[in-house]
């Protein structure tokens, strides 16, 4: 992203990698890619312009990235609170993809190391190569804070109620 650096979308993707991989997380990345404005070849959009990539996200924890329903869940709170965070905004997209891994560093035989990660797949779009830039920008934007959305309700779970059946 370095030829893009003179875009805030830069800066804002590099903050939320620092996020990620930080303390305050829960999740952590172990790969990104970017390819930046170029001629638009996607049909979901009509704009002149796109550029697309994506980020890996997986439990800091190892041990949970081998439970599937822990990975689903990520993958569905994910996907929903995406659909819902910007709903008028059609300059940018994000995908969802739960891919297999093996995690050797994780104890006992090649079974239990097999797990998985969410890889979240974006795209942005526009007529000119800044208005695509501040597209990406408020897509990573939206990825964030989601993100941190889902984090936070990870670290900090809400009481449990008690039912007085």
């Amino acid at each position: 992203m370095q030829k893009w650096s003179s875009y805030p979308a830069t800066e804002t993707f590099y903050r939320l990698l620092e996020w990620l991989n930080g303390a305050e997380s829960v999740f952590e990345s172990n790969d990104s890619a970017f390819s930046g404005a170029a001629a638009n070849t996607s049909k979901q959009s009509s704009q002149r312009l796109q550029c697309s990539g994506r980020l890996m996200i997986l439990y800091r924890d190892l041990s949970v990235n081998t439970a599937p329903a822990q990975i689903g869940w990520l993958t569905n709170a994910a996907a929903h609170a995406l659909g819902r965070i910007d709903p008028e905004f059609e300059s940018g997209a994000i995908g969802a993809t739960i891919l297999p891994v093996r995690f050797i560093t994780l104890p006992g035989p090649a079974a239990r190391q097999d797990g998985q990660q969410l890889m979240l797949s974006f795209w942005a779009w526009g007529e000119n190569e800044p208005e695509v830039m501040a597209n990406l920008d408020r897509t990573f934007t939206n990825i964030t804070a989601v993100l941190r959305r889902l984090s936070d309700a990870i670290r900090h779970p809400p009481p449990a109620t008690v039912s007085n059946d």
